[in-house]
């Protein structure tokens, strides 16, 4: 492993990462679009009181540079409240070019996809923006058909929150790992990306928890879905002082390579690049589906 002298960001050896050798001895995986998402929300969404100690300037200058020196890039789901409460740091990225969609007003995890949320959200978001959010992620990924038809009808064109999982319920795990069309056709849903035939979640907070060998291991052999939305937040990146006010099981969950999220997201994304896969945001692909040059 190397520092960068530019950025001051770390970078591996391109021979410690490739996947070519295992990835050929199975045939190859076929090349895909990768979206790297965003959650920009408080640390650990409500779980902890509104801290914003993961949105470190200095951290977020380093992303961002990284981000640029890999051409990589980088969608945003932003909780409302944030707009609000953070607007420099927004605007960092969108002055960097990130592309931003909706992750609710406040990241109630009890009312995820809640009428008020969506619509209460959509108006700050427009006011803040001065357009209204094409796209929509529920916080920890917990949408219902119910909330499906709210987006419709507040004029969303695609919804990006199933983790076709175990988690955060088991019943997701009936969604397919692709995208798919709802409300009569008229809404997308892209799926975040999960691996088969375990139907593990690929995000910075799972290759900390479950670590980053095995999923070097299933990247190279697993059936990987296309697009593939990764995942991740500020404070999976960066260790936080507000992780202290975390409860059971979550301080046991977050401890776990507590310091590697960047680490672990560097790793992601040299697999990948040297791999050869596409990099896109969520809107382009969607764009593509509506175009009907993706199948959905």
């Amino acid at each position: 492993m190397t520092e960068d002298r530019l950025s001051g960001n770390l970078r591996y050896d391109a021979a410690a990462d490739n996947p070519t050798r295992s990835a050929h001895a199975f045939g190859g995986p076929p090349k895909m679009t990768v979206c790297l998402t965003l959650d920009l929300e408080p640390d650990f969404g409500r779980r902890v009181p509104r801290a914003y100690t993961a949105w470190n300037a200095d951290n977020i200058e380093r992303l961002i540079a990284h981000l640029a020196e890999r051409n990589v890039p980088l969608t945003i789901f932003v909780v409302a409240e944030s707009l609000i409460a953070m607007p420099d740091v927004v605007e960092r990225f969108r002055k960097a070019g990130a592309e931003f969609h909706l992750h609710s007003y406040s990241h109630d995890l009890d009312r995820p996809d809640a009428v008020d949320e969506i619509q209460r959200g959509k108006e700050v978001f427009e006011r803040h923006f001065g357009y209204p959010p094409a796209g929509y992620r529920a916080p920890e990924g917990r949408i219902s058909p119910q909330g499906w038809h709210a987006l419709e009808r507040e004029g969303f064109t695609f919804d990006a929150s199933i983790f076709p999982s175990f988690w955060p319920r088991p019943r997701y795990l009936q969604y397919a790992p692709r995208p798919f069309r709802v409300c009569n056709g008229r809404l997308v849903v892209v799926p975040a990306a999960t691996l088969s035939p375990a139907r593990l979640i690929v995000s910075v907070s799972w290759l900390k928890l479950l670590g980053w060998p095995l999923y070097r291991w299933l990247l190279a052999r697993a059936e990987s879905p296309d697009p593939f939305l990764f995942g991740m937040h500020l404070h999976d990146l960066w260790a936080t002082r507000s992780a202290s006010q975390l409860g059971a099981p979550w301080t046991w969950v977050y401890r776990r390579n507590n310091d590697d999220g960047f680490d672990m997201l560097v790793r992601f994304l040299n697999f990948m690049q040297a791999r050869g896969e596409r990099f896109e945001t969520v809107g382009t692909v969607v764009s593509r589906i509506m175009a009907g040059d993706v199948a959905c």
